[in-house]
């Protein structure tokens, strides 16, 4: 489907290490974020073994939706938290996060290109608990395929959507099917060409003498949000060289 649908490219399978890792991913596309499904599987076919499978980390809300949560649990998501991705590294099996959450998801159609983890330095401390290679993945292509006019995190604050929806933003869209949307709800992405670029793990061993050392949090987080940034530029020079973003058949 990622194929057919977003004509998806992925560069670098080869950089990612046998065994357990904790792959960092920018989240694209608000809740519809089906190219990452399409990275997962293409990793998995192309991979070998069970030791390439991936294992998300899922929003509760939607992992926790009757249908929808079953259909994740079978490809391989698990809910969001320290111990399920803890079982998964001791099952020699890869954990994939994406720090910005909701925030990123639905940041604004001109930030499309710019990381938005905030202060989010969890995956930094899950990676030196257990001691794997933090993996960085960057996305570029799907967070073309809504418009998303403002993100209204203020908004999103006065109706503490973050207590009940564990929503940062209360987004305003341009989306199919709804046309104008005003809400973090789904939608059907449009076929845009869609591109992800593994990038060298990065080895946390030099820090995990200092693993409960906030610097050394800081140090490792600026080391892979500088990484992810660059390479982010440099997928957003090379797209916009493309004069349409529409998939390439």
């Amino acid at each position: 489907m990622a194929r057919s649908w977003f004509a998806l490219e992925v560069e670098g399978i080869d950089r990612i290490p046998r065994g357990s890792a904790l792959l960092v991913g920018n989240h694209n596309s608000g809740a519809m974020f089906m190219e990452a499904i399409g990275v997962g599987a293409r990793c998995y076919l192309q991979g070998g073994d069970d030791s390439q499978a991936w294992h998300g980390l899922a929003h509760d809300n939607i992992i926790g939706i009757p249908v929808v949560g079953k259909a994740l649990h079978r490809i391989g998501a698990i809910k969001a938290g320290h111990e399920p991705a803890a079982r998964a590294f001791a099952r020699g099996r890869k954990v994939l996060v994406f720090p910005g959450g909701n925030r990123e998801a639905f940041r604004p159609w001109k930030d499309r290109y710019q990381l938005a983890f905030g202060d989010r330095r969890g995956f930094v401390r899950l990676a030196l608990e257990h001691g794997v290679p933090i993996v960085p993945l960057v996305f570029v292509g799907g967070h073309s395929g809504l418009v998303i006019l403002r993100d209204n995190k203020r908004l999103a604050r006065l109706l503490r959507a973050d207590r009940w929806l564990r929503s940062d933003t209360w987004p305003l869209m341009l989306a199919l099917p709804w046309g104008v949307a005003f809400a973090p709800v789904f939608h059907i992405p449009l076929p845009v060409g869609c591109t992800t670029r593994i990038l060298d793990p990065i080895d946390v061993e030099p820090w995990l003498d200092r693993k409960d050392d906030p610097e050394a949090w800081d140090e490792i987080f600026a080391e892979v949000t500088a990484k992810m940034q660059a390479a982010l530029d440099e997928m957003a020079v090379e797209r916009r060289k493309k004069r349409w973003p529409l998939r390439r058949r």
